[in-house]
């Protein structure tokens, strides 16, 4: 059994499990295969999470002359945490909810 991780739920674990699996996907392609009602956006929401804690990455695929889709694939980090041998709360970068140039400096908080 995989150790918790606060910021992970079982729906990125189902993520990264089927792109190990399978192979490089679009958000539809994992929410279809994924079993339970999941929804596309929520599914491409989580994996936005799963790049910034580098356990996926994204690139951009063409599909149709000039039009691109979004397609996620698993990486080393990723592999390594489903097959146990990486804890990501502690060796990779916490994914934070809002990015650095969005938050308030300390001083504006009081702290």
């Amino acid at each position: 059994m995989r150790d918790s991780v606060p910021w992970m739920g079982g729906l990125d674990e189902r993520i990264l499990e089927r792109l190990a699996r399978d192979g490089d996907a679009d958000a539809w392609e994992i929410a279809f295969d994924i079993r339970g009602r999941v929804s596309q956006s929520r599914v491409s929401d989580r994996c936005e999470v799963l790049a910034d804690a580098e356990l996926v990455e994204q690139y951009e695929r063409e599909i149709v002359d000039g039009h691109y889709e979004v397609y996620w694939s698993i990486t080393t980090w990723g592999e390594l945490f489903l097959s146990e041998d990486v804890d990501p709360s502690l060796d990779v970068p916490v994914p934070s909810p809002r990015p650095p140039h969005a938050t308030r400096p300390d001083w504006w908080a009081g702290f």
